[in-house]
């Protein structure tokens, strides 16, 4: 018997911990909420992905190291998805991208050791969009494996 969480334990983890930062970062920063067919007829990318590392780097695009460092309006850091693509749902990209590195949105207040211990290492389905890979909306552009049905039939529909 295998003693590694689970998908969904890992999956309800990184959701607890997302969960816990939203209301500091509802105070500051909101974005509307937007309907996942919406996104994922937007999304130029849809990516069966492993979060393989995070890192910021600073307006200058030279990387941020302090694990305090943060990220927010008024600050130039941004934080970066590092993704292993393990399958390609959908992508405009020829040829299909092995490996992708994903900007976050630069308002979101989080410091660069909090988002590394919450999402590297987990796997979801990731909506994209444009050439450099941006998410499809500032927040939930990453979703749940146990979503791939869903979002596979939203994907026929765009055909």
């Amino acid at each position: 018997m295998s003693t590694q969480p689970s998908f969904g334990t890992s999956m309800r983890v990184a959701s607890l911990v997302l969960a816990c930062l939203a209301p500091a970062l509802a105070s500051a920063t909101s974005v509307p909420p937007r309907e996942l067919e919406d996104m994922v007829k937007d999304s130029d990318h849809v990516l069966l992905a492993t979060v393989s590392k995070v890192d910021m780097v600073d307006r200058d695009g030279d990387p941020v190291t302090d694990r305090n460092a943060r990220t927010g309006p008024g600050i130039e850091n941004q934080i970066r998805f590092h993704l292993e693509v393990k399958e390609v749902l959908f992508s405009t990209a020829k040829p299909a991208p092995k490996q992708v590195v994903v900007p976050l949105w630069k308002f979101w207040h989080y410091s660069l050791g909090n988002i590394q211990d919450a999402v590297t290492g987990h796997t979801g389905i990731f909506l994209l969009k444009g050439a450099d890979f941006e998410p499809a909306w500032p927040q939930h552009f990453e979703r749940s494996v146990e979503e791939r049905r869903k979002i596979e039939a939203i994907l026929k529909q765009r055909d």
